[in-house]
């Protein structure tokens, strides 16, 4: 196991991990211990990126993007270096208009099993009417 990893340089490299590939938010995981997991989630695309994790706290630590957040019904603008925490069930995410970007640092606890289906995205909830 690699211990010490650069962010500006993960997100410049952003390898998507295949469990993520066509959701809104890229992530390439960096680390996984028995009770928690770290990754990097890039969104390069405006639209609906709003999601819950049902058995996962997370903190985020912003790395790139000056955009709106949502978490609950709370919306604050982020920056680099801003903490966000996530209580597990609760719908957040970010809020991009068109040309912007963001990047984040998620902190997963408990662990985040990838072969499980750990997200819910608001987009899949939306009923068409």
């Amino acid at each position: 196991m690699k211990y010490f990893k650069n962010l500006d340089q993960i997100v410049r490299s952003l390898d998507t991990d295949e469990s993520t590939r066509s959701d809104p938010i890229k992530r390439t995981f960096v680390f996984d211990g028995k009770h928690l997991t770290a990754n990097v989630g890039i969104v390069r695309d405006s639209g609906n990126a709003l999601h819950t994790q049902n058995q996962h706290d997370e903190v985020l630590v912003i790395i790139d993007g000056d955009v709106d957040f949502k978490v609950g019904d709370e919306v604050t603008e982020v920056h680099r270096g801003d903490l966000v925490f996530i209580p597990q069930g609760t719908l957040h995410g970010p809020i991009l208009r068109e040309g912007q970007s963001f990047a984040a640092l998620s902190v997963f606890a408990p662990y985040f099993d990838r072969s499980r289906n750990n997200l819910v995205w608001d987009r899949d909830s939306v009923s068409s009417d």
